[in-house]
C-alpha cells in the first residue's frame, strides 16, 4: 500500500577514479563545493521538498559515507538509510537490489549527487505528477550532446527517442541524472534486473516518460577541474542565505519587510521542562535574553513560536499556560527584553512524527511563522527559525524560512558533532545560534583546500 511519501534513492557509489588525489582520501559524493559536501545539497534539496527517507548506495569509503548518515539520522531530521556495495552493481543494479524500498512510497526520486544543479526538487516532483506519465527525467541544455545521453521530445513533452551518448544527437537536451517515478515502476525497473540506467533502463521507458527542462545551473563534477570551475562559478549556494548581502546582517533594506527570527520557547528561551505548569518552575536558558536583545538590535524582530499540546491533552489548563507564560515575559522584562511576538498552537499531534504535519499550525506546520509574519510585515525569505527540535526546524523550511537552526540544548540531538546537514545549522544553545544569525554564515572559500591541492599536484 501507498502512503502518499515520496522517497529517494541517492547513487553515490562511484569510485570517482577521475577526482583523484581528492577520491583518494574522499568518498566523492563528500567532495566540498564551497564548504559543503556535494550529497549535502542534495539532502538539503530533498528536506526542502518534504523527502525525509532516503537509501543511499557506498562503496569506496563506505566508512565515512555511513559516519556521515549517522550524524544527519541523529538530527531526526531525515531517516537515510545506507545500502554497501562490495561490488559496483551499477545504477540500475542498486534500484535492482532493494526493490521493497518501494513499498510504502508513492513515488519515488533517483539522484546522481556528482551533478551541482540549481534545480528544485519540490518544482521537479509537481510537474512529474502534473503529467500523467509514471516517469521523469530532468533535462538540461548540453554544450556537448555527443558525450551525453539525450532525449527527443514531442510536443506534449513526452520522451518519444533516448539515446546514450549519441554519435548523431537530434537534440541538445541531456539527462541530467535526477529520475521520478511512481512505486509500481520503481518495481518494474527493479524487475528488469538491468546495470546501468542510461543503457538498459531508460530507453525502455520511452513513451511512457516526460521530460522537464531545467534552466538554470547544472554541472556534472567530473574532473578536478569540473570541481574547481563549479566551487568558483555556484555562487548561489551560499549567496541566499539570510544577511549574506547586507551591509549589516539582518537590516532591512528600502522596499523590503523586516527580518525576523522565529524562536521555540521549551528547551530554548526557556529550560526544558515536560508540561510546565508553574510559573516558579520557568528558568530561562542561559543567555536568552541577551541574545534576544542581541537579534533585536540587530534589525531582527523576535517572535516565539510554540507547540503546546498539553493543553488539547488535559495535561495544563488555559489558566496555566497564560501564567507560564507571563512569567517569560515578566523574567525578559527584567532583562530589559520583550518579545516582537508570541504564537502558540494548543492542537495535539496525530502521528509520533515530528516531521509529519498534522495541523497548518502546529510545528512543523508553517502556520504560526505566517500568522506572525503577516502581521508584522515579516520578508520570510530573510528570516530564521531556531528550536531544539525536529519540528522546529521544519516548520522554519515549511514556511520558507532562509535558515534554520537546530539546537543541542533543550531535547536536541547531543551525539550530533557536525556544524552543518541536510543545510540545517547546528549550534550548542540560542545564545551560539544568535552570533550565527547576527554576525552570518562564515563565507567559505570558493576552493576548498583539498581541491587547491590537487590542482597543484
Amino acid at each position: 500500500m501507498s502512503s502518499g511519501k515520496t522517497k529517494a534513492v541517492i547513487l553515490a557509489a562511484g569510485v570517482g577514479s577521475r577526482l583523484r588525489p581528492i577520491t583518494d582520501v574522499l568518498p566523492k559524493c563528500l567532495v566540498p563545493v564551497r564548504g559543503r559536501p556535494i550529497v549535502d545539497l542534495w539532502l538539503e534539496k530533498l528536506l526542502r521538498a518534504g523527502v525525509y527517507d532516503v537509501l543511499i548506495n557506498t562503496h569506496a569509503h563506505a566508512g565515512q559515507v555511513s559516519a556521515y548518515m549517522d550524524q544527519v539520522n541523529a538530527t531526526g531530521l531525515m531517516d537515510v538509510t545506507t545500502f554497501h556495495e562490495p561490488e559496483l552493481l551499477g545504477s540500475a543494479g542498486t534500484l535492482a537490489a532493494n526493490p521493497a524500498f518501494a513499498d510504502d512510497a508513492r513515488d519515488l526520486i533517483i539522484i546522481y549527487p556528482d551533478n551541482v544543479s540549481e534545480a528544485r526538487l519540490d518544482t521537479f516532483l509537481a510537474a512529474h505528477r502534473a503529467h500523467g506519465l509514471p516517469a521523469t527525467m530532468l533535462l538540461f541544455r548540453a554544450p556537448n550532446p555527443r558525450a551525453c545521453g539525450i532525449a527527443t521530445l514531442d510536443a506534449s513533452g513526452r520522451v518519444v527517442a533516448f539515446v546514450e551518448k549519441p554519435k548523431e544527437p537530434e537534440s541538445d537536451l541531456a539527462n541530467a541524472g535526477l529520475y521520478a517515478m511512481t512505486a509500481d515502476l520503481y518495481r518494474e525497473v527493479a524487475g528488469l534486473r538491468g546495470r546501468d540506467i542510461g543503457f538498459d533502463v531508460l530507453p525502455r521507458l520511452v513513451g511512457r516518460m516526460a521530460g522537464h527542462e531545467l534552466n538554470g545551473f547544472h554541472r556534472d563534477i567530473g574532473t578536478v577541474k569540473d570541481l574547481e570551475e563549479v566551487s568558483r562559478l555556484a555562487t548561489w549556494i551560499d549567496a541566499g542565505l539570510p544577511g549574506r548581502a547586507a551591509s549589516q546582517p539582518g537590516r532591512a533594506e528600502a522596499g523590503t519587510g523586516r527580518p525576523a527570527v522565529f524562536i521555540d520557547r521549551d528547551g530554548t528561551i526557556i529550560e526544558q521542562v515536560h508540561y510546565i505548569r508553574r510559573p516558579e518552575d520557568v528558568r530561562l536558558s542561559s543567555g536568552a535574553a541577551e541574545s534576544i536583545a542581541a537579534l533585536q538590535r540587530a534589525g531582527f524582530a523576535c517572535v516565539c513560536v510554540s507547540n503546546q499540546s498539553g493543553l488539547a491533552r488535559g495535561e495544563i489548563t488555559p489558566e496555566q499556560h497564560d501564567a507560564v507564560h507571563a512569567e517569560v515575559e515578566r523574567q525578559l522584562a527584567a532583562a530589559g527584553v520583550r518579545l516582537d511576538g508570541f504564537e502558540y498552537c494548543p492542537i495535539a499531534p496525530a502521528t509520533r512524527d515530528r516531521r509529519a504535519v498534522d495541523h497548518p499550525d502546529r510545528k512543523p506546520g508553517p502556520g504560526m511563522i505566517l500568522r506572525a509574519a503577516g502581521r508584522l510585515g515579516i520578508d520570510i525569505g530573510r528570516s530564521w527559525m531556531i528550536g531544539d527540535l525536529p519540528s522546529d526546524v521544519l516548520a522554519g523550511v515549511n514556511a520558507g524560512c532562509g535558515g534554520t537552526i537546530l539546537l543541542r540544548s533543550g531535547l536536541g540531538p547531543k551525539g550530533v558533532t557536525a556544524d552543518r546537514l541536510a543545510g540545517v545549522f547546528i549550534r550548542d544553545d540560542l545564545p551560539a545560534a544568535a552570533r550565527l544569525v547576527v554576525d552570518g554564515p562564515p563565507v567559505p572559500g570558493s576552493i576548498d583546500r583539498l581541491v587547491q591541492g590537487a590542482l597543484s599536484a
